[in-house]
């Protein structure tokens, strides 16, 4: 899976979940890993990771 994959991922996460979209791709990566997937648990933690830089970019307020 390719870098821009995880960003959209990452994206619909955030559309579809809020504020509670890094705890969704947590919860993810918990699953996959419950069931042996190492690759799946890292990618679901990359994916969270990257959740959280956009929620750090995100401007609040009024944008000019």
């Amino acid at each position: 899976m390719d870098t821009g994959q995880l960003w959209r991922i990452a994206a619909e996460l955030l559309k579809g979940h809020g504020e509670a979209a890094e705890a969704e791709a947590l919860k993810r990566a918990d699953a996959a890993i419950d069931g042996g997937d190492v690759d799946g648990f890292n990618r679901w933690k990359c994916v969270a990771r990257l959740i959280v830089e956009m929620q750090s970019k995100t401007p609040s307020g009024h944008v000019h």
